[in-house]
């Protein structure tokens, strides 16, 4: 009977499972006919679910990677490579761009024959899908059989069965990209409000309608003034979209060579804007450009358009420096050009409407110290930008300099010397006395203060949740205070927790419990620690690289109430379904779902998952007793006060 209910309850398992599939694989080969052969992968990825692409980043999610198994009769070349080209999400919980598959997916492994005899390559294809509430982690045994040389097979030979082909939705990638060219546009329409454009509107409009004075020709030039302007600026962008790879894209947003250098044009455009010092192009160009100009004629509008572009780049430098930025990290190729092309269409916007109506600058403000307002006000927000970028090679190298705390620290300590400045008690070499605060900046001075007390509760442990994308993810360097703090509150980052016990096996720096927890790492040692409190398992089913669970973690359990009760009244044992660890032989157990041996510790503990509760997703807590029995209702990802319900209704049933 009980050998009967086993094979039952195994059944119904391996059926959830079945269910929670997000992904169906189809797999081919072709010859290249160099010697080399191509191994392809192939994946329709159910909808919501997402599939991450190729990029190993370090503290992101887990890449889809083939972990090949030596054999005779070839070498391998290379690594598993996308095929096709992956979009770009933020992911709050990684606080990163991340490149991601939706409906489809295909990559490559390219390998080299060795010998003219049929032979067998066989490996692991390891990927993980999320759906923004869940995540699914799996391993898959893939074999391709090798026809021999003399067959000359080139022909996609499928191993299992391919789903209908769906259409691929780009709505988000589309939704993205509008996103981002709304915002370079509104870059290129704040580089008009800079001391160094603002002032040369008039005397650029004057030349629009000058010469025959007739208003027709004054507009034809302002037409040609605002194409060309947009079209230097798309040029621009062309420029850098040459120099894109598909590798260099994925790598960009988080490699540290160009998050640096956007972090140094960031605070050199800062310090500048400050007044230390004046960035230019070379005035020879600048020269050239006004001698063509001075000509007159539709020609000489180019060149006018082209004098401006040189003569405000000292203003203009920062606004197309960040919108580069954003472009290159975006995964598409031709973001920099319609970025650029956006910028400068709005940036020479206003010149054109001017000369259709020249009337209306007579109501324009005049130029005066509020373009330095301007001006430094930019530098203190590229000054607090640039942080961003140096926390991104901080994490690259794991450094841990640039931590939490002392990101935080820096952004209340750059707006409150703004909203100081903006009440005119700071005052830059360049900025005019100020016998009155007007209301606009006052208004904006609030706004600066109000901006750094809402940053000082993240110095103690606070989530800031709608900050999550901007700032470090928490890392031990804040202090945590209210009833949930205790002594081991604040774990410095990078320091391993032990468990309630006493030392908890396959702890690591990277796998450690959150918020400065007791825990411990597998199903085993938490009981034994629970049998000797007295106190029931919390089983926390997650995963280094998932993002849903980072969320979880950060938003409800870092509520008091609930860190409170995990510390004080749960054995926690954190269970990373990917962590790779290889157990030793008598750990290793033999998997009653599909009869594989589970050799590492993270494959143990996803198979313990799913032959114990039929769940194979990520987030997953389960209070559990002594002997292993559920109590109470388990929960995956779920808002704060239903994790309460779960925690309150388990816990007392503990005898």
């Amino acid at each position: 009977m009980r050998k009967l209910f086993l094979i039952l309850f195994s059944v119904f398992a391996f059926t959830a499972l079945h269910s929670q599939e997000s992904a169906f694989w189809s797999y081919e080969q072709k010859d290249n006919g160099d010697g080399t052969i191509d191994l392809i992968f192939k994946a329709d990825i159910e909808q919501p679910w997402y599939m991450y692409n190729t990029s190993k980043i370090e503290n992101g999610p887990l890449p889809t990677a083939f972990e090949i198994k030596a054999g005779p009769g070839f070498e391998s070349v290379g690594e598993l490579s996308d095929l096709a080209v992956p979009k770009s999400k933020y992911d709050d919980a990684f606080g990163m761009d991340v490149l991601v598959f939706e409906n489809k997916a295909s990559f490559k492994y390219t390998i080299r024959r060795l010998t003219s005899e049929p032979f067998k390559v066989e490996g692991i294809l390891i990927f993980q899908t999320c759906n923004g509430r869940e995540c699914l982690m799996d391993e898959i045994d893939v074999t391709f059989n090798i026809a021999a040389a003399k067959e000359g097979v080139t022909a996609a030979t499928s191993l299992t069965d391919s789903k209908k082909e769906t259409k691929t939705d780009g709505g988000d990638a589309t939704q993205g990209l509008i996103s981002f060219l709304l915002i370079a546009f509104a870059a290129g329409l704040g580089g008009v409000f800079t001391p160094c454009v603002f002032p040369m509107i008039p005397m650029t409009v004057s030349f629009f309608i000058g010469g025959n004075g007739k208003k027709r020709d004054g507009m034809i030039k302002g037409i040609i003034f605002g194409l060309s302007v947009t079209l230097i600026y798309t040029l621009v962008g062309v420029i850098v979209a040459l120099f894109q790879s598909t590798d260099a894209t994925d790598a960009m947003g988080t490699h540290w060579i160009p998050n640096l250098l956007f972090a140094l044009l960031f605070i050199v455009f800062a310090i500048s804007f400050f007044g230390a010092f004046e960035i230019t192009l070379p005035t020879g160009l600048a020269n050239k450009a006004d001698a063509k100009a001075d000509k007159g004629g539709y020609v000489a509008s180019f060149f006018v358009a082209f004098a401006m572009v040189i003569v405000s780049f000292s203003c203009t430098g920062p606004f197309v420096g960040s919108i580069l930025a954003a472009a290159v990290t975006g995964g598409l190729a031709i973001k920099p050009i319609l970025g650029m092309a956006a910028f400068g269409l709005a940036f020479s916007l206003p010149f054109v409407i001017f000369s259709f109506f020249p009337s209306l600058m007579k109501k324009m403000p005049k130029s005066g110290g509020w373009l330095n307002v301007v001006k430094v006000v930019f530098a203190f927000v590229m000054l607090a930008f640039s942080f961003k970028f140096l926390a991104t090679v901080d994490a690259y190298f794991g450094l841990g300099v640039i931590t939490r705390a002392i990101f935080i620290s820096s952004w209340i300590a750059i707006a409150i010397l703004l909203g100081v400045y903006l009440l005119g008690k700071l005052k830059t070499s360049h900025d005019s006395d100020t016998p009155y605060v007007g209301t606009f900046r006052m208004l904006l001075a609030i706004a600066s203060f109000t901006f750094a007390i809402y940053l000082v509760p993240g110095l103690f442990g606070a989530p800031l949740a709608s900050l999550s994308g901007l700032i470090p993810p928490q890392d031990g360097s804040t202090i945590v205070i209210g009833a949930a703090a205790g002594p081991s509150s604040a774990t410095p980052a990078g320091e391993v927790t032990s468990g309630l016990c006493g030392p908890a096996r396959y702890a690591t720096p990277k796998n450690k419990a959150p918020h400065g927890l007791p825990g411990y790492y597998t199903v085993e040692d938490a009981i034994e620690c629970a049998k000797q409190t007295n106190k029931p398992v919390l089983l926390s089913f997650k995963a280094v690289t998932c993002s849903a669970c980072k969320v979880m973690e950060a938003t409800v359990w870092s509520r008091p109430e609930i860190l409170e009760i995990i510390r004080e009244k749960v054995v926690l044992a954190s269970l990373y379904v990917d962590d790779r660890t290889e157990l030793p032989k008598e750990e290793q157990v033999v998997s009653t779902i599909d009869g594989k041996l589970k050799n590492t510790l993270g494959r143990k503990l996803r198979d313990y998952q799913l032959s114990n509760f039929g769940v194979a997703s990520q987030p997953y807590y389960v209070l559990i007793d002594h002997e292993g029995n559920v109590l109470g209702q388990p929960v995956g990802e779920c808002s704060a006060q239903e994790f309460l319900n779960f925690l309150n209704t388990g816990i007392p049933r503990i005898n």
